[in-house]
């Protein structure tokens, strides 16, 4: 691909202003490391085309040392700084080559796991990220979003460890004790979606209905669970190749869990590395799974991978399609309700990102929820108005057209309006260049023998928008829909009359923005009988949600027995009995102990997570069914179940905590449940050996989310020493942001105590001369000090 670009060199002085035109096709990188450095010796060859006008060349490569760097086989004049290196060839030819012998010690981009932990008990691994243009940390190459090239990468590892990365193994040769690992992808992709990932693994291989190679890696601890975390992996794989309508564009798919990652997953180009806080056991995968990521980083390899957007005012073109291609998926495999759920709190989450900013969808700086969550919503959108047989065909159009290419938002109008000859210019302007989503409330007030509707705006960011109307009309037992539109402007009221018959049919209930087809914030105030029969006859879920949220306005006695209704109806999806249930439960109905103890007693558990939390103060049976939950199928739900337990500070009434039961499941993946029983036999028993194994928790020998558990239950007891000081200071070193994040809010919540500042302080003086540059900034960061 070809990419210009000029560049203001600055080595001591100003040296001169170059404009270079370069197609770099190849990238083969040869790779060895030490892991107690943390430390990359690399080889680097990079092929590319050059017209004649280039007389310089730019690579990122940061905090590098560079030797023996080569173009064309020849000696080359050269010039780095911490970002990267610049090379002056005397001449180039048609086709040219780069070769760079180099040495870098990553703080980005590759990160070295468990490699000096003194306690042994971390995983040792190795793995990247190059999302956010990081992979020129540890190898140097032009690194931007928009230079596709064919990488192949060889590393030579100690053959204990599995090595895996991009593209199909070439070869695997035994080299001693050490195995040279050779992988190569035959097709060009970005260079950020480069990847590697070195630790103890199984391997178990499958293959998709389309013959596609599927491999998943899984640590040989966590065998007896594979089942759990790589759930329903074939039959995703297999919606999504024939949902999306294009062949699967690789060789191969490989998965790999890792520790200690900084974000969910990352979708590199035929191998998907994902956070290992997703290796679930049957309890866990009641509380989060990995079967919407697995959808998610799979459709990436279409959506991000074979069409690349061309930059950060588009990214909503990676991340809108993977989630909505994911909610589809999870449409497939948990049906229509789990699907209409989805969206819906993906709303709510684009509503609240609008309270705090008005970015639009197509700026880089509109943050996750617009990106993932709206962009799904667009497409949710585009697929309500195209219908889904010319969606799917505007699909793959889309990503036939621009196949190994780059990508904007024009480029999908572009293939609408080649199938469909339809313009959605208007539609993008509306939904991705402009910021916010409409705010409506309507209220419905009698008019004769029928209702008008009156709505208002809070927030309109359009001139004006028309938000479906459906009116349902019944005559006996016949039913008659009439579809109308609220015509919104951005100033004023508008009002629509619903009149009283239709043909004959007398109106039962009409819903505005039925099936929440548009992505509007809209409040509506309705008499409670015909919320009621809204509920009762709606066929769509969100309509029957709607119908019960609403209910929240009116008085108990004008929603009281249908509620009940509700909350016994066990073929009702979670959401909307747990929302019956917390209205009752507020307002204090006389048997909201019953409705609570049925609720808890449920099979539904999701039901069972959201009735714990209206849990106050339990006695009697509700008590009891109370004390049956920290067993139950969820670790969430045991979590919540143990805090309402915990009746008193009586040892005697809380023994139960130190049954052996808490030790034999600690809760998947991040030991929870442990966590929070230890932190209940410290408070309670004064138990020593708890308090030790909260500390031990908060060292580096756990990965990062059983190390925040616990400097939270610590802070929680209020308890610090010179142990724990030093395993918060380890996690503030972390290169896990999470992770250092926490440990410096709880670091400096100490320093501000008294206690706390002497055992930092002497810890601080103790340590200064051992740690590096990059360490002592971050200590003179977090608490104010000079350290030199």
């Amino acid at each position: 691909m070809k990419i210009r670009f000029c560049f203001l060199f600055l080595l001591g002085a100003i040296r001169f202003l170059s404009a270079q035109s370069i197609d770099f096709t190849h990238l083969h990188v040869f790779l060895e490391l030490d892991t107690n450095e943390s430390a990359v010796y690399g080889k680097v060859q990079l092929a590319f085309k050059a017209d004649s006008a280039t007389d310089s060349i730019y690579l990122n490569g940061v905090n590098m040392e560079f030797e023996q760097v080569q173009m064309n086989n020849a000696e080359v004049n050269f010039g780095s700084d911490n970002k990267g290196i610049w090379l002056w060839p005397e001449e180039l030819l048609d086709s040219n080559s780069i070769s760079i012998k180099y040495t870098a010690h990553p703080r980005r981009g590759m990160f070295f796991i468990g490699w000096n932990d003194e306690t042994g008990l971390s995983r040792r691994q190795v793995w990247t990220q190059g999302q956010g243009i990081d992979n020129h940390h540890w190898v140097p190459h032009f690194d931007e979003q928009t230079d596709k090239l064919i990488t192949e990468i060889e590393v030579l590892f100690d053959s204990k460890y599995e090595v895996i990365s991009n593209g199909s193994l070439v070869s695997k040769e035994e080299e001693g004790e050490q195995i040279r690992w050779h992988y190569k992808m035959t097709k060009p992709h970005s260079s950020y979606l480069m990847m590697l990932a070195i630790g103890k693994y199984e391997l178990k291989k499958t293959v998709s209905k389309s013959g596609v190679s599927l491999w998943q890696y899984y640590y040989p601890d966590r065998e007896e669970d594979y089942k759990w975390y790589y759930y329903k992996n074939e039959e995703i794989f297999n919606f999504l190749e024939k949902e999306i309508g294009v062949p699967y564009p690789w060789g191969n798919y490989k998965q790999v869990p890792v520790q200690d990652f900084q974000h969910g997953a990352m979708e590199n180009t035929t191998a998907t590395i994902f956070g290992d806080f997703f290796l679930v056991d049957e309890v866990a995968f009641n509380d989060r799974n990995y079967t919407y990521v697995n959808a998610h980083e799979l459709a990436h390899q279409w959506f991000g991978n074979l069409v690349t957007a061309t930059g950060s005012d588009e990214h909503w073109l990676h991340e809108g399609f993977a989630t909505y291609y994911q909610w589809l998926s999870e449409k497939h495999l948990y049906g229509q309700d789990f699907f209409d759920w989805e969206r819906y709190k993906a709303a709510q989450m684009v509503f609240e990102a609008s309270k705090i900013d008005t970015v639009p969808l197509g700026n880089g700086k509109a943050g996750s929820a617009r990106f993932y969550q709206k962009g799904a919503w667009v497409l949710q959108m585009m697929n309500t108005r195209l219908g889904k047989e010319n969606f799917d065909r505007v699909m793959k159009s889309y990503l036939k057209r621009n196949a190994l290419g780059l990508v904007t938002t024009d480029s999908l109008n572009q293939a609408i309006y080649d199938v469909t000859a339809k313009d959605f210019q208007i539609f993008f302007d509306r939904w991705v260049r402009t910021a916010g989503e409409p705010e409506v409330k309507v209220i419905a007030t009698e008019a004769g023998k029928g209702y008008l509707l009156t709505a208002t705006t809070n927030y309109m960011p359009f001139d004006e928008i028309s938000i479906p109307v459906e009116v349902v009309y019944v005559s006996k037992k016949e039913v008659e829909k009439v579809n109308k539109l609220l015509k919104i402007k951005s100033k004023g009221e508008a009002t629509l009359l619903l009149e009283s018959d239709f043909q004959g049919f007398k109106i039962d209930y009409w819903v505005i923005n039925p099936n929440m087809e548009i992505l509007a914030n809209v409040e509506e105030k309705k008499p409670a009988s015909i919320l009621k029969r809204q509920y009762d006859q709606s066929t769509n879920f969100l309509d029957k949600y709607a119908a019960v949220v609403s209910a929240s306005t009116h008085p108990l006695k004008e929603k009281e027995k249908w509620l009940v209704e509700v909350i016994e109806n066990d073929k009702e999806f979670f959401s909307i009995r747990a929302e019956a249930l917390k209205q009752l439960v507020e307002a204090n109905h006389s048997k909201s102990d019953e409705f609570l103890l049925l609720a808890l007693q449920s099979k539904d558990v999701q039901l069972q997570k959201e009735a714990i939390k209206l849990v106050k103060n339990p006695e009697g049976k509700l008590m009891k069914a109370v004390a049956e939950l920290p067993k139950g199928d969820s670790y969430e739900l045991r979590e919540s179940a143990i805090n309402a337990s915990i009746a008193s500070a009586d040892p005697k009434e809380n023994s139960w905590l130190n049954e052996e039961f808490w030790v034999e499941n600690p809760g998947v993946p991040d030991n929870k449940i442990a966590v929070v029983v230890l932190l209940y036999r410290t408070a309670i028993f004064q138990d020593k050996e708890a308090l030790q194994g909260l500390i031990n928790f908060t060292s580096s020998g756990y990965e990062f989310l059983t190390r925040i558990n616990a400097m939270q239950a610590l802070g929680a007891l209020q308890y610090f020493d010179d142990e724990v000081a030093a395993n918060y200071f380890d996690a503030l070193f972390s290169l896990n942001r999470t992770l250092s994040r926490n440990a410096r809010q709880n670091l400096k919540a100490n320093y501000s105590t008294e206690t706390g500042k002497v055992v930092i302080d002497k810890y601080v003086e103790s340590q200064m001369n051992v740690w590096d540059d990059f360490q002592k900034r971050l200590v003179n960061r977090t608490f104010g000090l000079n350290l030199e």
